[in-house]
């Protein structure tokens, strides 16, 4: 039950196209599992389409307002924010579509707009698609850099979350080639720095233990195989720890990993993308099961709350009524639970 006077989750549908509108209005059954009320925020008629999908019969009610949506969930309702951003195409279930992609940014926007002005509490969304997307955003990488530059930081860290699980990321959505270059130790102090307080706040534990990974295979081996590590990657560790901060590294992927699942670290800092991304998805997805699907993205550093699913549009299972919510559903709960009161 939702408290009093507590600012709504802002959940945007994404893509009209992918699974996001039908695991979106699945929320609505682990309503009582937050103490803030959620909200909506998509197209009216795509909301009312999934919930006939996946045979929900609860009253969907349009709302101008992040204000009125507590009245609408005591009320039994599933309140839905337009923000005045209708999908002005037709659901082409699976299907890249330049309407599509302009509506589901345009949520995210308006969404994340209502954070930075304190009238919500954290924004949680939906998978969308990028090259739908960038058809009206040129250059559109994702989610996180896109908020990232609404909040006026063109380098937000990405941080993969599932329980005990959780690895933040010096680079994500660039070429490896362009993540190698990124390896610097500008970025790697950032993200280590944002991790740390992360786990603070969300482990409540005082000093945390950080994994820093190393960028080349058996982590340079002293040189022979790079020297990232050496000119980058150490001195970055050696400044955390005169930060007081608790690293240790440089370890290799194949070592840092299984190292994080032993309990070793509170957390681990990986050089890029599919350094992190593929370890935690082999451990969380066990695709073709049902119910299978966790994990949880979330932006560090932000003045917004921002938590989303740890996987794509599914475009080849869209409107099909098969769609696992269990990302969202937890990517939810995250989100109430680092927001403030």
């Amino acid at each position: 039950m939702a408290k009093k006077n507590l600012l709504p989750l802002l959940v945007t549908i994404g893509d009209p196209n992918g699974i996001g509108p039908e695991i979106a209005v699945s929320l609505w059954k682990m309503k009582h599992r937050v103490k803030r009320p959620i909200a909506l925020v998509g197209d009216f008629q795509v909301v009312l389409s999934a919930l006939a999908l996946k045979g929900i019969s609860k009253e969907a009610v349009l709302i101008e307002t992040p204000e009125e949506a507590k009245k609408a969930c005591e009320l039994g309702m599933i309140p839905v924010l337009s923000c005045g951003v209708n999908f002005k195409g037709k659901i082409r279930p699976g299907k890249i579509c330049k309407e599509a992609g302009k509506a589901s940014i345009a949520w995210v926007r308006e969404a994340t707009k209502l954070c930075l002005e304190k009238r919500a509490a954290a924004v949680v969304t939906a998978p969308l698609c990028k090259e739908s997307v960038e058809k009206t955003v040129p250059g559109f990488q994702g989610h996180t850099e896109f908020i990232g530059e609404m909040c006026g930081d063109s380098r937000p860290v990405l941080c993969l979350v599932h329980k005990d699980w959780v690895v933040a990321h010096v680079s994500t959505h660039v070429s490896l080639c362009e993540a190698c270059d990124r390896a610097k130790k500008e970025r790697i102090l950032k993200t280590a720095t944002l991790l740390n307080d992360f786990l603070i706040r969300y482990k409540k534990v005082k000093t945390p233990c950080l994994g820093i990974a190393g960028l080349n295979p058996h982590a340079g081996e002293g040189g022979l195989f790079g020297t990232e590590e050496i000119e980058e990657i150490i001195p970055a560790i050696r400044e955390l720890k005169k930060k007081k901060i608790k690293a240790e590294g440089p370890f290799p992927g194949d070592v840092i990993f299984p190292k994080l699942r032993s309990g070793a670290f509170d957390g681990v800092v990986a050089m890029y993308h599919d350094q992190g991304h593929i370890v935690t998805k082999t451990l969380l997805f066990q695709l073709g099961q049902v119910k299978k699907t966790g994990g949880v993205n979330t932006t560090l550093g932000l003045p917004v709350i921002r938590t989303s699913v740890d996987h794509g549009t599914g475009f080849d299972i869209a409107w099909q009524g098969i769609a696992d919510a269990n990302s969202l559903k937890d990517a939810l709960e995250l989100a109430d639970c680092l927001a403030l009161d």
